[in-house]
């Protein structure tokens, strides 16, 4: 079958197989996977092309406890669509099928942000209780004063910036703030932002993601890396550390939060999030030659009422 070009839609091109899609999606998000199931069959019949139908078609079999028809479906959504721009790979994961470590999208995240980015503060913060940015200024105020350090940064790159949050709280510390992010609507809206002075939040802004972002920055030229609820979507972490430990200073810190679970491992949670083992991230911060200063549980947000454990990490070189 030919692939899917660029720009991607969610579309068959049909209206009608479309509303057959619509009335799927209704009978799944009800409760009705066996309904989702047969109206799903009779659009992939007519449009085997239809990249949207098949993720919804691997949900309601994973909702039918047909994990091997689910994950069938999901592959054929990559082989239509190998940028991955509907998070498959994210779903295979979940249920084992492939290692979560090697299930993040880029354009999986650069769609789904630029989707989410006129209602992302008011529903982060309203909705979610999401505070991840003080929890972090906190974090990086206390390593501070641990070390009997100014809390001052000369270059602070803000990894996965969004609309700014973390460039609002950490602004009054730093003298350059720089800041990157997959969606441009993400962007567009953290350059709207100003400061007090009526200056722009951000000094320099790109749209990339964070390992490109990293890549492009010299050697010992950062003072602090922040990262503030974005390594929930990147399995693999440690080229990100790799290269946080490059671009930092010698005093330089790298400070970020996860979310996390007993394990010692990575999974891929219900949220399609990814999750971090506490004693997996210090042996990859280790390898980096990272060392935490600061490691602690901590939540950022909720998720249906209830606190989302996680943890919030300040590291320097060893």
């Amino acid at each position: 079958m030919e692939k899917i070009q660029s720009p991607f839609s969610t579309s068959s091109g049909d209206p009608r197989l479309d509303r057959r899609y619509e009335w799927a999606a209704a009978a799944l998000s009800e409760g009705d996977a066996a309904t989702a199931v047969d109206l799903l069959d009779q659009t992939l019949g007519e449009a085997p092309g239809f990249v949207a139908a098949w993720h919804l078609y691997g949900k309601a079999k994973a909702k039918l406890g047909s994990k091997e028809e689910a994950a069938e479906a999901w592959r054929q959504c990559l082989a239509l669509d190998d940028a991955d721009h509907l998070g498959a790979r994210l779903d295979l994961a979940r249920i084992g099928a492939i290692p979560a470590e090697s299930a993040a999208s880029d354009a999986f995240s650069g769609r789904l942000f630029d989707e989410y980015a006129e209602r992302f503060d008011s529903h982060l913060v309203e909705s979610l209780s999401y505070h991840g940015p003080a929890l972090l200024k906190d974090a990086l105020a206390r390593a501070c004063a641990a070390q009997s350090r100014a809390m001052s940064f000369a270059m602070t790159l803000d990894l996965g910036c969004g609309t700014g949050l973390m460039g609002e709280a950490i602004r009054a510390e730093t003298e350059f703030l720089a800041g990157c992010d997959l969606s441009t609507r993400m962007i567009e809206k953290a350059r709207a932002k100003t400061r007090d002075d009526g200056g722009p939040l951000y000094d320099k802004l790109a749209v990339a993601g964070l390992a490109e972002f990293l890549t492009s920055r010299r050697d010992a030229s950062a003072d602090l890396v922040i990262a503030a609820d974005v390594f929930v979507y990147l399995g693999e972490l440690a080229p990100a550390f790799a290269q946080s430990a490059r671009v930092l200073t010698p005093t330089g810190l790298l400070a970020f939060t996860v979310q996390s679970h007993d394990g010692d491992d990575v999974i891929v949670g219900e949220d399609r999030r990814f999750a971090h083992g506490e004693h997996w991230l210090r042996r990859q911060l280790s390898e980096a030659r990272l060392t935490p200063l600061l490691l602690e549980a901590a939540s950022t947000r909720k998720d249906r009422g209830k606190p989302v454990p996680g943890l919030v990490v300040v590291a320097g070189r060893v």
